[in-house]
């Protein structure tokens, strides 16, 4: 434990000088100059490249920055996220601009390597006065560092498929619990072909539902005092729906992201997911592209309210001094912009960060995917509902020891009650 200690120090004061000496060159910068040419390298994930391409190629940006221009260095989720945690470690070059899913915030708070953005002069958390309350707080540490920028976010949500929950008796809009999302998933869980095998569920996985509860466990690991997974009420429940889904049978075991996970969307394999607002967007576009006014959208259970997913972007320390003024304008213009922001949304369904648009005619339009359905509203209602929760340096620690006791639930049939305690007493051997 004293080993420990000492290693968690140890890379507590680098993360500090890291955040020193990206304060240090905050304060040195040059302005923003229109007058002068940028030209910005731009790392990103996914489809940021085709969404932010829409943005820098629109009439308000080139109006406004005629003297930016990008290029992007853009990989899949996980080489992204590899390739910057990597670089950031070296201390070696990065793009001017990167962009992180919110996963990895308390991974960069706890190795530093990224410039504070609340330092001067970027006065980042004035400048994120619009920006929904908990993605600001998601990036700003207890020490009032603000580690990357909010541009999106992702609303927990329930997709369904109507037809199979019309066909069940099901109604998904009038869940008043997690109980009755389990007792519903009874009836949507079935035999179709009469073969003794159950060849359609209610859910992919009991796990995709198991950080619902925490907000997607981003952030909130400790309360106000300091203490690991408190209020305890708040875990147990996490572990004890994760083990009531399995019990239940109504989970069909699926892997998220393997080949039968995506196919369970289109050939009825599953019923229904917990996902944030981007899912839809996947469903449309490519996952479940034939299903147009089949698939349709719910509060969670009792109106819980989370997110599940969102991205950020950040400044590495190591950008060269002459290039993060400009980077800081293409940020701010990304995420505090409307047109920016509606342009994202337009283009990957990426969910604005941006409070102000919530009230834009766009979010009362009947989206023809999802029947007409107006899913925006309900987006926005989630929004404006989740709470607040700061990271800190032991966030992805403790989400791995959770999601272990997730599996030990799962798989090792460990009590929940059991399986917390467990969780606790290596959280408390990390920060003691």
């Amino acid at each position: 434990m004293k080993k420990m200690l000492i290693l968690c120090t140890l890379a507590l004061f680098a993360g500090m000088a890291l955040w020193a000496e990206g304060s240090q060159e905050a304060e040195s910068i040059a302005p923003f100059d229109p007058q002068k040419e940028y030209h910005l390298s731009f790392g990103g994930y996914g489809e940021l490249e085709i969404a932010y391409k829409a943005v820098f190629e629109s009439e308000d940006f080139k109006a406004k920055y005629p003297n930016i221009t990008f290029e992007f260095q853009t990989a899949d989720f996980g080489g992204h996220h590899n390739r910057l945690t990597t670089v950031l470690a070296a201390g070696e070059a990065t793009n001017d601009i990167e962009a992180l899913e919110v996963g990895y915030i308390a991974k960069f708070v706890e190795g530093g390597g990224l410039t504070n953005l609340a330092a001067k002069p970027y006065n980042g958390l004035d400048a994120g006065k619009d920006m929904v309350d908990f993605a600001m707080s998601n990036a700003t540490t207890d020490a009032g560092n603000l580690v990357a920028f909010p541009v999106d976010i992702a609303p927990a949500v329930l997709f369904y498929r109507k037809s199979l929950t019309d066909a069940a008796g099901v109604d998904m809009n009038s869940l008043e619990s997690w109980d009755d999302l389990i007792e519903a998933g009874k009836l949507l869980t079935l035999d179709k072909d009469g073969d003794g095998q159950i060849d359609q569920y209610a859910m992919p996985h009991a796990s995709e539902v198991a950080m619902t509860p925490l907000s997607g466990g981003k952030g909130g690991w400790f309360d106000e005092k300091g203490r690991a997974l408190e209020p305890k009420e708040k875990f147990i429940t996490a572990l004890e729906v994760v083990k009531e889904i399995r019990d239940a049978g109504i989970d069909g075991d699926l892997g998220a992201w393997s080949g039968p996970w995506i196919q369970s969307f289109a050939d009825g394999t599953v019923a229904s997911i917990v996902n944030g607002a981007w899912f839809g967007g996947a469903l449309k576009a490519w996952i479940a592209s034939d299903l147009a006014g089949d698939w349709r959208v719910a509060p969670l259970p009792g109106n819980t309210y989370a997110a599940l997913g969102g991205t950020y972007l950040a400044i590495p320390a190591q950008v060269p001094a002459e290039n993060k003024a400009a980077a800081w304008e293409v940020i701010k213009y990304l995420s505090t912009s409307e047109n920016a922001q509606l342009t994202t949304f337009r283009e990957i369904d990426a969910f604005p960060a941006l409070t102000t648009v919530y009230d834009n005619p766009i979010m009362d339009e009947p989206v023809e995917y999802f029947g007409g359905q107006k899913v925006r509203l309900i987006y926005a209602d989630v929004a404006r509902n989740i709470p607040s929760a700061k990271v800190s340096e032991y966030d992805a620690a403790v989400l791995a020891l959770f999601g272990n006791a997730i599996t030990d639930v799962l798989v090792n049939n460990v009590d929940p009650e059991a399986a917390y305690q467990n969780a606790l007493l290596e959280i408390s051997a990390l920060t003691d």
